[in-house]
Protein backbone atom coordinates (compact mmCIF):
# COMPACT_ATOMS: atom_id res chain seq x y z
CA UNK A 1 0.00 0.00 0.00
CA UNK A 2 1.42 2.94 -1.06
CA UNK A 3 1.92 6.36 1.53
CA UNK A 4 -0.54 8.31 -0.73
CA UNK A 5 -3.14 5.53 0.08
CA UNK A 6 -2.40 5.04 3.88
CA UNK A 7 -2.81 8.70 4.16
CA UNK A 8 -6.06 9.13 2.48
CA UNK A 9 -7.47 6.52 4.68
CA UNK A 10 -6.10 7.58 7.92
CA UNK A 11 -7.77 10.50 7.07
CA UNK A 12 -10.82 9.49 5.88
CA UNK A 13 -11.14 7.24 9.91
CA UNK A 14 -10.31 10.56 11.55
CA UNK A 15 -13.33 12.73 9.61
CA UNK A 16 -15.12 9.14 10.91
CA UNK A 17 -14.16 9.35 14.27
CA UNK A 18 -14.74 13.14 14.52
CA UNK A 19 -17.96 12.63 13.41
CA UNK A 20 -18.89 10.37 15.62
CA UNK A 21 -17.46 12.36 18.64
CA UNK A 22 -19.69 15.05 17.43
CA UNK A 23 -22.79 13.71 17.16
CA UNK A 24 -22.32 11.65 20.57
CA UNK A 25 -21.69 14.87 21.85
CA UNK A 26 -24.71 16.35 20.58
CA UNK A 27 -26.69 13.48 21.86
CA UNK A 28 -25.39 14.14 25.36
CA UNK A 29 -26.40 18.30 24.78
CA UNK A 30 -29.68 17.41 24.10
CA UNK A 31 -30.24 16.39 27.30
CA UNK A 32 -28.79 18.96 29.08
CA UNK A 33 -26.71 17.29 31.19
CA UNK A 34 -23.53 19.29 32.56
CA UNK A 35 -19.52 18.67 31.65
CA UNK A 36 -18.85 17.13 35.22
CA UNK A 37 -21.03 16.16 37.93
CA UNK A 38 -22.04 19.55 39.97
CA UNK A 39 -24.00 19.37 43.60
CA UNK A 40 -27.24 21.22 43.63
CA UNK A 41 -29.47 21.96 47.12
CA UNK A 42 -33.12 21.52 46.19
CA UNK A 43 -35.13 22.95 49.50
CA UNK A 44 -39.00 21.75 49.20
CA UNK A 45 -42.07 23.61 50.19
CA UNK A 46 -43.21 21.20 52.77
CA UNK A 47 -42.10 17.80 54.42
CA UNK A 48 -42.11 15.33 51.31
CA UNK A 49 -45.76 14.09 50.10
CA UNK A 50 -47.50 12.65 47.06
CA UNK A 51 -47.08 16.21 45.18
CA UNK A 52 -43.23 15.87 45.14
CA UNK A 53 -43.52 12.20 43.61
CA UNK A 54 -41.85 13.38 40.41
CA UNK A 55 -38.74 14.82 42.30
CA UNK A 56 -37.58 11.31 44.13
CA UNK A 57 -38.80 9.62 41.04
CA UNK A 58 -36.02 11.80 39.31
CA UNK A 59 -33.63 10.87 41.86
CA UNK A 60 -34.19 7.08 42.15
CA UNK A 61 -34.63 6.78 38.50
CA UNK A 62 -31.14 8.41 37.70
CA UNK A 63 -32.06 11.33 35.53
CA UNK A 64 -30.24 13.47 38.01
CA UNK A 65 -27.45 11.44 38.02
CA UNK A 66 -27.79 11.58 33.96
CA UNK A 67 -27.47 15.31 34.05
CA UNK A 68 -24.36 15.37 36.46
CA UNK A 69 -26.22 17.11 39.29
CA UNK A 70 -26.00 15.77 42.69
CA UNK A 71 -28.78 16.29 44.28
CA UNK A 72 -29.58 16.87 47.71
CA UNK A 73 -33.63 17.28 48.24
CA UNK A 74 -34.04 19.06 51.86
CA UNK A 75 -37.36 19.45 53.62
CA UNK A 76 -37.69 23.12 55.14
CA UNK A 77 -37.27 23.10 58.85
CA UNK A 78 -39.81 26.40 58.95
CA UNK A 79 -42.36 27.60 56.38
CA UNK A 80 -40.27 30.24 56.06
CA UNK A 81 -37.17 28.19 55.41
CA UNK A 82 -36.97 28.09 51.91
CA UNK A 83 -36.91 31.38 50.61
CA UNK A 84 -34.68 32.40 53.57
CA UNK A 85 -31.71 29.85 52.25
CA UNK A 86 -32.52 30.28 48.37
CA UNK A 87 -32.12 34.08 48.69
CA UNK A 88 -28.90 33.43 51.36
CA UNK A 89 -27.20 31.62 48.88
CA UNK A 90 -27.27 28.23 50.70
CA UNK A 91 -30.08 26.63 48.60
CA UNK A 92 -29.14 26.47 44.66
CA UNK A 93 -33.53 25.79 44.03
CA UNK A 94 -36.28 26.48 46.11
CA UNK A 95 -40.11 24.95 45.97
CA UNK A 96 -43.00 27.80 47.31
CA UNK A 97 -46.01 29.30 46.82
CA UNK A 98 -46.27 31.79 44.25
CA UNK A 99 -47.45 34.31 46.60
CA UNK A 100 -44.95 34.37 48.70
CA UNK A 101 -41.83 34.70 45.78
CA UNK A 102 -44.12 37.41 43.80
CA UNK A 103 -44.17 39.18 47.17
CA UNK A 104 -40.73 39.29 47.97
CA UNK A 105 -39.87 39.89 44.60
CA UNK A 106 -42.10 43.13 44.53
CA UNK A 107 -39.91 44.10 47.79
CA UNK A 108 -36.76 44.31 46.13
CA UNK A 109 -35.32 40.36 46.62
CA UNK A 110 -33.26 38.99 43.61
CA UNK A 111 -35.34 36.13 42.95
CA UNK A 112 -37.06 34.59 39.97
CA UNK A 113 -39.51 31.73 39.05
CA UNK A 114 -38.50 29.57 36.34
CA UNK A 115 -40.52 26.43 36.59
CA UNK A 116 -43.95 25.61 37.48
CA UNK A 117 -44.59 22.39 40.06
CA UNK A 118 -48.12 22.50 39.13
CA UNK A 119 -51.20 24.12 37.37
CA UNK A 120 -53.64 25.43 39.76
CA UNK A 121 -54.42 26.46 42.94
CA UNK A 122 -54.04 24.05 45.74
CA UNK A 123 -54.34 26.62 48.82
CA UNK A 124 -58.68 26.52 49.00
CA UNK A 125 -61.14 27.10 51.86
CA UNK A 126 -62.48 23.66 53.81
CA UNK A 127 -65.44 23.04 56.12
CA UNK A 128 -66.41 19.61 56.71
CA UNK A 129 -70.26 18.02 56.90
CA UNK A 130 -69.74 17.33 60.35
CA UNK A 131 -69.40 21.29 61.11
CA UNK A 132 -72.29 21.80 58.91
CA UNK A 133 -70.86 24.05 56.51
CA UNK A 134 -71.62 23.10 53.05
CA UNK A 135 -70.92 26.31 50.99
CA UNK A 136 -68.94 29.26 51.79
CA UNK A 137 -72.14 31.33 52.17
CA UNK A 138 -72.99 29.98 55.20
CA UNK A 139 -69.83 31.41 57.57
CA UNK A 140 -71.50 34.93 57.82
CA UNK A 141 -70.66 35.42 61.44
CA UNK A 142 -68.80 31.96 61.71
CA UNK A 143 -64.86 31.60 62.84
CA UNK A 144 -62.46 30.76 60.16
CA UNK A 145 -58.54 29.49 60.53
CA UNK A 146 -55.41 30.59 58.38
CA UNK A 147 -51.94 29.31 58.45
CA UNK A 148 -50.98 32.89 59.35
CA UNK A 149 -49.77 33.70 55.56
CA UNK A 150 -51.33 36.98 54.75
CA UNK A 151 -52.16 35.49 51.06
CA UNK A 152 -54.74 32.99 53.37
CA UNK A 153 -57.01 35.52 54.49
CA UNK A 154 -57.23 37.51 51.06
CA UNK A 155 -58.29 34.26 49.46
CA UNK A 156 -60.84 33.53 52.13
CA UNK A 157 -62.36 37.18 51.62
CA UNK A 158 -62.28 36.62 48.09
CA UNK A 159 -64.29 33.10 48.08
CA UNK A 160 -66.69 34.84 51.15
CA UNK A 161 -67.46 37.92 49.27
CA UNK A 162 -68.23 35.80 46.00
CA UNK A 163 -70.48 33.91 48.31
CA UNK A 164 -72.40 36.96 49.13
CA UNK A 165 -70.74 36.97 52.77
CA UNK A 166 -70.17 39.63 54.91
CA UNK A 167 -66.33 39.74 55.46
CA UNK A 168 -66.41 41.83 58.64
CA UNK A 169 -68.57 39.28 60.33
CA UNK A 170 -66.02 36.97 59.92
CA UNK A 171 -63.21 36.07 62.21
CA UNK A 172 -59.97 35.20 61.50
CA UNK A 173 -57.90 32.73 63.82
CA UNK A 174 -54.24 32.03 63.27
CA UNK A 175 -54.01 28.21 63.73
CA UNK A 176 -50.72 27.93 62.00
CA UNK A 177 -50.49 23.84 59.98
CA UNK A 178 -53.22 22.53 62.03
CA UNK A 179 -56.41 22.94 59.68
CA UNK A 180 -57.23 19.35 59.65
CA UNK A 181 -57.27 18.79 63.52
CA UNK A 182 -59.06 21.97 63.87
CA UNK A 183 -61.64 21.01 61.35
CA UNK A 184 -62.01 17.74 63.08
CA UNK A 185 -62.38 19.21 66.79
CA UNK A 186 -64.98 21.79 65.19
CA UNK A 187 -62.70 24.60 66.94
CA UNK A 188 -63.27 26.43 63.49
CA UNK A 189 -65.98 26.50 61.11
CA UNK A 190 -63.90 26.31 58.23
CA UNK A 191 -59.70 26.72 57.60
CA UNK A 192 -57.47 27.58 54.86
CA UNK A 193 -55.64 24.37 53.98
CA UNK A 194 -54.35 22.75 50.63
CA UNK A 195 -57.47 20.67 49.31
CA UNK A 196 -54.22 18.26 47.57
CA UNK A 197 -53.13 17.50 51.13
CA UNK A 198 -55.98 18.58 54.25
CA UNK A 199 -58.49 17.60 52.18
CA UNK A 200 -57.30 13.52 52.33
CA UNK A 201 -56.47 13.33 55.43
CA UNK A 202 -59.89 14.71 56.43
CA UNK A 203 -61.48 11.53 54.33
CA UNK A 204 -59.01 9.37 55.85
CA UNK A 205 -60.13 10.19 58.76
CA UNK A 206 -63.50 9.82 58.22
CA UNK A 207 -64.10 13.29 57.52
CA UNK A 208 -66.98 14.23 54.61
CA UNK A 209 -64.96 17.86 53.19
CA UNK A 210 -66.29 20.31 51.46
CA UNK A 211 -63.72 22.26 49.38
CA UNK A 212 -64.12 25.78 48.18
CA UNK A 213 -61.62 26.08 45.86
CA UNK A 214 -60.55 30.39 44.80
CA UNK A 215 -60.67 29.08 41.03
CA UNK A 216 -64.46 28.42 41.54
CA UNK A 217 -65.23 32.01 42.61
CA UNK A 218 -63.28 34.37 40.15
CA UNK A 219 -59.65 33.74 40.43
CA UNK A 220 -58.05 33.16 37.25
CA UNK A 221 -56.09 29.55 37.38
CA UNK A 222 -52.50 29.94 38.95
CA UNK A 223 -49.87 27.73 39.60
CA UNK A 224 -49.68 27.18 43.51
CA UNK A 225 -46.27 26.01 44.13
CA UNK A 226 -43.22 27.24 42.02
CA UNK A 227 -39.79 26.44 41.71
CA UNK A 228 -37.54 29.74 41.49
CA UNK A 229 -33.63 30.33 42.32
CA UNK A 230 -31.61 33.72 43.10
CA UNK A 231 -30.96 35.97 40.99
CA UNK A 232 -27.13 35.00 41.48
CA UNK A 233 -27.90 31.42 40.32
CA UNK A 234 -29.47 32.35 37.19
CA UNK A 235 -26.77 34.76 36.02
CA UNK A 236 -23.59 32.56 37.18
CA UNK A 237 -25.30 28.87 36.82
CA UNK A 238 -27.53 28.50 34.20
CA UNK A 239 -26.94 25.40 33.22
CA UNK A 240 -27.50 24.03 36.48
CA UNK A 241 -30.71 25.11 36.28
CA UNK A 242 -31.42 24.03 32.84
CA UNK A 243 -30.10 20.69 33.29
CA UNK A 244 -32.20 20.68 36.80
CA UNK A 245 -35.21 21.33 34.72
CA UNK A 246 -34.91 18.81 32.17
CA UNK A 247 -34.41 16.13 34.88
CA UNK A 248 -37.03 17.14 37.36
CA UNK A 249 -39.12 16.91 34.20
CA UNK A 250 -38.15 13.42 33.02
CA UNK A 251 -38.84 13.11 36.88
CA UNK A 252 -42.88 13.73 36.29
CA UNK A 253 -43.39 12.36 33.26
CA UNK A 254 -42.16 9.24 34.67
CA UNK A 255 -44.15 8.89 37.95
CA UNK A 256 -47.23 9.90 35.08
CA UNK A 257 -46.75 7.16 33.37
CA UNK A 258 -45.62 4.31 36.23
CA UNK A 259 -47.68 5.67 39.66
CA UNK A 260 -46.72 2.51 41.42
CA UNK A 261 -43.14 2.37 40.85
CA UNK A 262 -42.92 6.42 41.26
CA UNK A 263 -44.73 6.40 44.62
CA UNK A 264 -42.44 3.40 45.94
CA UNK A 265 -39.33 6.13 44.68
CA UNK A 266 -40.75 8.27 46.97
CA UNK A 267 -41.60 6.13 49.91
CA UNK A 268 -37.72 4.48 49.49
CA UNK A 269 -36.11 7.99 49.59
CA UNK A 270 -38.09 9.82 51.92
CA UNK A 271 -38.20 9.79 55.30
CA UNK A 272 -42.20 9.28 56.96
CA UNK A 273 -44.54 8.47 53.99
CA UNK A 274 -47.45 7.63 54.47
CA UNK A 275 -48.32 5.42 50.91
CA UNK A 276 -51.53 5.93 51.49
CA UNK A 277 -51.64 9.42 52.00
CA UNK A 278 -49.12 10.22 49.23
CA UNK A 279 -50.95 8.40 46.59
CA UNK A 280 -54.03 9.72 47.11
CA UNK A 281 -52.35 13.37 47.51
CA UNK A 282 -50.50 12.38 44.13
CA UNK A 283 -53.75 11.34 42.26
CA UNK A 284 -55.18 14.42 43.20
CA UNK A 285 -52.70 16.56 41.68
CA UNK A 286 -52.41 14.45 38.94
CA UNK A 287 -54.63 16.03 36.00
CA UNK A 288 -52.70 19.48 36.69
CA UNK A 289 -49.22 19.20 36.53
CA UNK A 290 -49.00 19.58 33.01
CA UNK A 291 -49.31 22.60 31.63
CA UNK A 292 -51.55 24.08 28.40
CA UNK A 293 -49.25 22.20 25.75
CA UNK A 294 -48.75 18.88 27.26
CA UNK A 295 -45.48 19.70 29.00
CA UNK A 296 -44.69 19.29 32.65
CA UNK A 297 -43.02 23.03 34.47
CA UNK A 298 -44.89 25.05 32.13
CA UNK A 299 -45.33 28.65 32.87
CA UNK A 300 -46.13 32.14 30.87
CA UNK A 301 -45.50 35.62 31.31
CA UNK A 302 -50.02 36.26 29.93
CA UNK A 303 -50.89 33.60 32.87
CA UNK A 304 -48.73 34.95 35.39
CA UNK A 305 -49.92 38.64 34.51
CA UNK A 306 -53.42 37.26 34.58
CA UNK A 307 -52.74 36.26 38.11
CA UNK A 308 -50.78 38.97 39.30
CA UNK A 309 -53.42 41.63 38.19
CA UNK A 310 -56.34 39.76 40.45
CA UNK A 311 -53.78 39.03 43.76
CA UNK A 312 -53.18 43.13 43.98
CA UNK A 313 -56.77 43.88 42.79
CA UNK A 314 -58.06 41.41 46.11
CA UNK A 315 -55.05 42.01 48.44
CA UNK A 316 -53.14 38.58 47.98
CA UNK A 317 -50.31 41.18 47.09
CA UNK A 318 -49.68 44.61 47.70
CA UNK A 319 -47.92 45.39 44.72
CA UNK A 320 -47.31 44.34 41.48
CA UNK A 321 -43.82 42.86 41.08
CA UNK A 322 -41.37 43.11 37.80
CA UNK A 323 -40.27 40.16 35.74
CA UNK A 324 -41.20 37.61 38.45
CA UNK A 325 -40.42 35.04 36.02
CA UNK A 326 -38.12 33.72 33.25
CA UNK A 327 -38.73 31.22 30.62
CA UNK A 328 -35.30 30.54 29.61
CA UNK A 329 -34.56 27.09 31.46
CA UNK A 330 -37.92 25.03 30.61
CA UNK A 331 -37.59 21.93 28.70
Amino acid sequence: MTSRVKRGRIARLMVLVLSISLVAAACGGSGGGLAEKTDATLILDFVPGGIHTGIYAALAEGYFNDANINIDIQPPTSSADTLRLVMAGKATIGIAPIADVASLRAQGEDIQIFMALEQVPLAALMSTAAIGITDPSQLGGGTIGVTGVPSDEAIARVILSSSGVDVNSVEFVTIGFDAVSNLIGQTVDAAIGFWSAEAVVLELEGETPYVFRPDEYGAPPYPELVLFASGDTIKNRPEVLTAFAQALARGYDFALNNEDKAIADLADNADGIDVEFATAEFNNVKPYFLGPNGKFGEISDEGIADYLTWAVQVGVLESMPENLITTEFLP
